[in-house]
């Protein structure tokens, strides 16, 4: 492909990601085949296309959501005009800026946490890596990793743990890696990724970059930095080998069935199940030991890579029931049950439609997974903001407007739980009924008045809906809840 004549609007971009696509398989297969030679032919011929370098600018300058996100630079944005200019400066090792520090506050706390964010320039350099490395990793990465991964989202992970538990109860480890991105070793993670030369020397650029936060300038000696486009990548082939490392070294162990039955290497591998999402993973086990000297495994693999657990974020559990045995010396809280990524896994004893075990017979109990206490306070939280603080300058239109973007985000991640039967989101909807009652009558003045907002639709005739059509809806409106 040769440099656009007619600028930048004139590029055919079904040709180019159709070419860059048809190298990322070419990538893939070769890496999958454990072909290195070729893996690295192929990436640096990707590098070194101009289809590449076009869509990394376009990733960076025109579709990303942060794309007018400011650098130590100043630089806001490349319009159209300035972005095939910037296609020569895309060369491989290119001196990295340092990172602008932006501390944001963790979702549900009072803390903060830190992202660095690159110039547009080292944004799209990274870019343009990431296009040549992810396909070689992802013919590598374990089956059960979904943090920061193509075509893998956090339901993903649910469902893996909705998979290992509901044919049978499970041990638990919930557990969490104490600062991930902050510690990561660097010749650790250079050597592991495994590339030599120009493309080692521009990750190096990267990691040890350095931070300006208000005009100070600190040096980053370990660890990747959270905000860069790259860096997600690199930290999940920092934590690559976790799952093969745990099954490995259970084929080893005398591990039993159910029933009492000694399991063949073979299978006690496939008896244990590990499911991380980025620095968060459990350990499910149905025998305690196994879990509980797990932990000490975990922190053997973490210590080359500059890791630990976190004391205060890791717990052991049970998915059905704690025995008397399940002490709090052995790191159990008596709590049954673990909280992931927002939602509750569960199990409950029931005499009616219960799970089945792999031979057919019932099993006395179900799994359950469901929004997690600390997501609905946060959701409820939200609506009290939205509805009771915000909605004093709002109209009844403007908050239905608002209303229903929270209320699609909140269908669309929880709507796939079992929230419907345990009656966890029908609450929901009851509760925003009452903070918008509130609402109506503290700009009427009267209950009775406040009823104006509402009216019939169709067969539903209780809708907060305003004279111009606009109407909230609920979340059963979004999604109809299936699992």
């Amino acid at each position: 492909m040769k440099m656009p004549n007619n600028g930048w609007k004139s590029i055919d971009w079904a040709v180019v990601q159709k070419k860059i696509f048809k190298w990322q398989q070419e990538i893939y297969l070769a890496s999958k085949n454990g072909d290195k030679c070729l893996v690295r032919h192929l990436q640096h011929q990707l590098l070194n296309s101009l289809e590449a370098k076009l869509l990394a600018i376009r990733k960076v300058t025109q579709d990303n959501t942060g794309k007018t996100t400011v650098g130590i630079d100043g630089v806001k944005k490349f319009p159209p005009s300035q972005r095939l200019a910037l296609v020569e400066q895309l060369k491989f090792p290119t001196k990295a800026k340092p990172l602008r520090r932006v501390w944001i506050t963790k979702p549900g706390t009072n803390e903060k946490r830190p992202l660095g964010i690159p110039t547009i320039k080292d944004r799209c350099l990274q870019t343009l890596l990431k296009i040549a490395l992810e396909p070689e990793w992802e013919a590598k990465f374990e089956p059960n990793s979904y943090g920061f991964r193509p075509g893998r989202n956090t339901h993903d992970a649910i469902k893996a743990i909705y998979d290992a538990t509901v044919k049978g109860s499970k041990y638990v480890f919930d557990a969490d890696i104490a600062k991930c991105f902050d510690r990561i070793n660097h010749d650790y993670l250079l050597d592991k990724i495994g590339l030599k030369g120009k493309l080692r020397k521009q990750i190096q650029y990267w990691l040890k970059s350095g931070v300006l936060d208000a005009g100070t300038f600190s040096v980053t000696e370990q660890g990747t930095p959270q905000g860069g486009i790259i860096l997600p990548l690199l930290a999940n082939i920092a934590l690559h080998g976790l799952e093969n490392y745990l099954k490995k070294w259970i084929s080893d162990k005398p591990v039993k069935s159910r029933t009492g039955v000694l399991l063949k290497p073979g299978r006690r591998a496939k008896s244990i199940h590990v499911i991380r999402y980025a620095d968060d993973f459990v350990i499910l086990h149905n025998d305690k030991q196994i879990v509980l000297q797990a932990q000490e495994e975990v922190k053997r693999f973490l210590k080359p890579i500059g890791l630990e657990l976190s004391e205060t974020k890791c717990r052991f559990t049970h998915t059905l029931d704690l025995q008397k045995c399940d002490t709090e010396a052995e790191g159990f809280d008596g709590t049954v049950g673990f909280n992931f990524l927002g939602f509750t896994i569960k199990q409950f004893k029931t005499r009616h439609r219960s799970a089945k075990a792999t031979t057919g017979q019932p099993l006395g109990y179900k799994t359950l997974v469901y929004p997690s206490k600390k997501a609905i306070n946060k959701y409820q939280e939200k609506l009290h903001d939205l509805v009771l603080k915000q909605g004093k300058q709002l109209d009844q239109k403007a908050l239905i407007k608002k209303l229903n973007a929270v209320i699609r985000g909140w269908a669309s991640y929880f709507g796939v739980s079992f929230g419907n039967t345990t009656g966890h989101l029908g609450k929901q909807d009851f509760l925003l009924y009452l903070k918008i009652r509130r609402w109506a009558k503290r700009i009427t003045g009267k209950s009775s008045s406040g009823t104006k907002f509402w009216s019939r639709l169709g067969s539903r005739k209780w809708v907060f809906k305003s004279v111009k059509s606009i109407r909230s809806t609920k979340r059963r409106d979004y999604f109809t809840s299936t699992h």
